[in-house]
Order: C-alpha cells, then structure tokens, then sequence
C-alpha cells in the first residue's frame, strides 16, 4: 500500500511514520514542507521522503499515480476545508486524517456520493477523538448495555510536545460556544477526573466529535467530551483567558499562540511525561470506567494509533467499505492495543475505577519485545495478574558489623540456609506492590516506570529511597542493574548506591528462580537471598 503521510514530520505525524515504517506491506513516503526535517526523518527510518507543500503540489504528486492512500495529518483541521480528501476523491486515491474537530468530522459525510462514485474510502477522525473513544463505547455495548451517557476527558503530560498546530487548534475555540450542547463553551464546564496512575486533573469541555456521532450512530442522550492540562496553572489560566471570548469582548485567543506557547514551554519541566484517559458510562447495567496511562513521554504515540491500525487493513485488504465517513466503527478496542503492544510503547489501560485490571502488564510495557525473551517461568510471574508466590530461599547476611546495623535498620533478613519465602504481588494503577515475607521479616517496595527515562527501566522504591534499575534480558536471564539512586525527589552521587547483582531465571523444573546480592561501598554484603518461587 503506496502511502503518503502529510504532515508527517510533526508531533503526529512523525510518530505515524514510526509505527509504519517498518511493515512490509506498506511503502511509506513522509510528505512535509521542511527539507531538513523531511530528510532527517527519511533517513532515519530508512524510507522516501518528498518536500512538498499540499496546498500547491498535491494534485499534480497525486496525478502521478504514485499513491494508493493519503493519511493527512498538517492540521490544524479547525476552519480548514477538503480539498485534500477532494483531490484525493479526483485520483482514485484512499484518504484517512487525523482530525478531531467537529464539524470537520462530522461533515466528512458531505463527500460520500463522490467518494462512492470513484471507489475510494474516505475517513475522517482516525485518532483518540473519535476512533478510540468509539471503539471503547462500541465494546461497552457489544457487551448488551445500554448506554444513556458518557463522559470522558483526556489529559495529555504537560513534557508532551506541543506542535504549533495543536497550539492553535486549541485556541482557536478556546470561549466560543458548543453547537448542539446549550450553556457549553470550549474550555468551560470546568471538572476534576481521577485516572488510575495518574491521580486527579483538571479537565473542560471541547468541541469534538463525540456528542453528535454518539447521538446520532448509537443513541447516546449525552455526551461530555473534554481535555486538560496538567499544571493548574496552565489549565485555570486559559478558563480565564477564554472568559473574555465568553462574553464577547474578543472574538479569539489565536493571536496569543505565540507568547503562550513561549509560557508553557518555559514550564514542561514541572509537569511530568504521563498523560491518560478516562471515560465513564452510565448504562442500564451499572456505570462502567476504562481509563488508560501513557508513560515515559509515549502518550503522543496514542493518536497515531487508529490510523496506523487503519492502513494496515487497508493494506492486507480488510477495508471493503467505500464512500466518507467519520472513523467510528472501523477499528475495534483490541485492533487499537495491538498497535501499542505492536510498537514496544508504554501505554496500559483497563476497566475499573483502581486501574487494578490495566494491561499490558508493567514489565510487558517496560520490556516490549524483550519481555518474550525471558523463561516462561518470568513471564508467568511478570504477568500483572498479582496473587502470591511462595517457595524456598537461602539467606546469606551482612559481612561484617556494619553491614548487620545496616541491614538490620532495612529490615533485611537474617542469614538462614533454608527457609520459606512468600511474596505477594498488588497491581494497581499500572504499578505493582511487591511485599515479600522471608525469615519473620517483611521487605515492602514498589514498582513502576519513572519519569523522563528510557525504555527497559524501571523504578523500584523502598520507603524513601528510589533506585532506577536497568532490566535487560540475555538469553532468558532477567538481570537488574543499577543506574541510578534518589532521596525522595534529589539524586544521589554514584559513590552512595548500593551493589546490586539480581538476576531472574528457571530452573529445569520450570521454576521461577531468583539471586539477588545487596551491598554497600566500603562495607560489603548487607544480604544474599536465593531460590525459588512458584505461583498458587
């Protein structure tokens, strides 16, 4: 499938041309109008990569015959008309975008007679808003509820990038009223939302798609559909820029792009990089919550992955239906996380208010392709289903007398040759608590990805002190190397972390077997634990 991504060097677009690059049935080309960025990107991904500005090439390059499908992505789409998907339409050429502005979703429709008369597909709204949130209301109801109301919000980090066009997308309607929804304005309506992982934020009413496609394709009488920002002070202080295009008095913010986009930037390092997404349902069954937690700054990945699900079934001849349509109904929820799983990223989600049933689970997200590579024993145990493990370990203690103060005041245990050991494993929130029971003491820590750090490590936090741990995976062995150490939130020196040699593996029983080695500079082994583990 001969593909043209527009815009394909933005937030977006770069990340689209990421998660396609590499499949074989596509033939991708990325299509913007910066040279530098264009060729870096190319070569990077090791694909074609053409310097053309859509408003003026786009009907000759399509002429061509070069492309069997154009995914459009150099938005904003607010105000903007059709004259890609119309050229599209003239050439014979599919087009799928990412919009999820409403009336440019909801109107894609207007398209459909000439799009069926040239045998094209012609989707719009393949991202979060609303192919994914779609695709979570249709499992709901392929369940047999009836849905009388949703509510949901997203809530990017505040480290995500923010690319011009979404700067002004967002300002652009930022005070002016909702159509269809009385008393409504774009970043009013203001609600705090709690997402497992990510605790609570502000959200506020937008003008997207769902409250019209909701109604009109499924029934729904009501539909809340908001974002946020991370910081308070950046989501209040738009409520209150906007008040002014409220009352009338400006007709829109989008003149302020640039000197609040200059603000925000000068605050992204007191956000972090974990963005979500909540979405309740009131249904005749019982209210239902699905909320999902990018991390590790992959949360920009997640509108991308639609129209990257979306052209791979146009590639492998999946998609029959022709004419214009907005995205709905096209792409399932599990078709959608395969995308996520497909590409390595960090982002969980599951139902429930705790976040206790998110998958992938921590060290799938944390591993990605590696994590196939552990014992099968490791993957039974890094599964995120929690529950308790037991079996039987050895226990070498401290060297000497310092090492016994020490592990004494970490409650580490004592030296024995053979004793029982049971560790009970708590997921929630895409966290995993891990409390393990050896020798009459208890050793608590907990688990998770941290912020701003790199892929295949981890955080694990004893009480006040936090070590990031390096996991890689050689030849079915987990080890776990440290590569960093804090107080609460200050970094500590090298010359203070411990000496860690951990590592995981199965024995010819198919056990699940561990040796850890804890020790300090200039004292020497605090503790020893090794042995196996087993799952009830």
């Amino acid at each position: 499938m001969r593909t043209l991504v527009l815009g394909g060097t933005g937030v977006f677009g770069g990340r689209l041309c990421r998660l396609l690059a590499n499949d074989p049935l596509v033939d991708l080309t990325i299509g913007a109008r910066d040279r530098a960025k264009v060729e870096a990107l190319a070569a990077e991904l090791g694909i074609a990569g053409l310097v053309l500005d859509w408003r003026s090439d786009l009907d000759r390059l399509l002429a061509s015959k070069r492309f069997d499908v154009v995914v459009h992505v150099a938005g904003p789409f607010q105000g903007q008309d059709y004259a890609v998907a119309e050229a599209c339409i003239r050439h014979g050429v599919h087009y799928l975008d990412l919009s999820d502005d409403r009336a440019f979703v909801c109107g894609i429709d207007r398209l459909d007679a000439a799009a069926r008369a040239a045998g094209v597909f012609v989707c719009s709204g393949a991202s979060t808003a609303p192919a994914l949130t779609g695709a979570v209301l249709e499992h709901v109801l392929q369940e047999g509820m009836a849905v009388d109301r949703v509510s949901f919000a997203i809530v990017p980090g505040n480290d995500a990038p923010r690319g011009r066009a979404l700067i002004e997308a967002i300002l652009s309607g930022a005070g002016k009223p909702i159509p269809d929804q009385p008393g409504r304005h774009v970043w009013g309506s203001l609600r705090r939302i709690a997402v497992p992982g990510l605790g609570r934020r502000w959200a506020a009413s937008c003008d997207l798609p769902e409250p019209a496609l909701f109604r009109q394709r499924f029934g729904v009488a009501e539909t809340y559909a908001g974002a946020g920002l991370e910081l308070s002070v950046l989501h209040l202080g738009l409520w209150l820029l906007a008040v002014p295009v409220r009352l009338g008095v400006l007709r829109s913010l989008s003149p302020a792009a640039t000197p609040l986009a200059w603000i925000a930037d000068r605050l992204r390092a007191f956000g972090t990089d974990k963005g979500g997404l909540r979405i309740d349902f009131e249904a005749a069954g019982g209210p239902r919550t699905w909320s999902l937690v990018a991390e590790a700054g992959d949360g920009p990945f997640i509108p991308a992955t639609p129209a990257a699900a979306l052209v791979r079934k146009l590639a492998r001849g999946e998609v029959t239906r022709r004419g214009a349509m907005p995205c709905i109904g096209l792409l399932s929820l599990t078709e959608i996380e395969t995308e996520w799983v497909r590409a390595s990223l960090r982002i969980a989600c599951g139902w429930g208010e705790d976040g206790a049933s998110f998958r992938p689970s921590l060290y799938r997200r944390v591993l990605g392709r590696a994590y196939g590579a552990m014992s099968e024993a490791g993957q039974r145990l890094h599964g995120g289903t929690g529950g308790n493990w037991s079996g039987r370990c050895s226990v070498e203690g401290p060297a000497n007398l310092a090492g016994r103060l020490v592990a004494r005041l970490f409650a580490l245990p004592p030296a024995t040759a053979d004793a029982p050991i049971e560790v009970d494993f708590v997921v929630r929130g895409g966290r995993e608590t891990w409390i393990r029971r050896v020798g009459g003491r208890t050793m608590r820590s907990e688990q998770y990805i941290g912020l701003r750090r790199p892929g295949g490590w981890i955080v694990e936090r004893f009480g006040p002190f936090a070590f990031d741990l390096a996991v890689p995976v050689r030849d079915g062995r987990l080890e776990l190397v440290i590569a960093g150490m804090r107080f609460g939130k200050v970094p500590l020196p090298r010359v203070l972390w411990p000496l860690i040699n951990a590592a995981e593996t199965e024995d010819e029983e198919g056990r699940f077997r561990f040796d850890v080695e804890i020790g300090l500079p200039w004292i020497g082994r605090l503790v020893r634990y090794r042995g196996f583990l087993t799952g009830r």
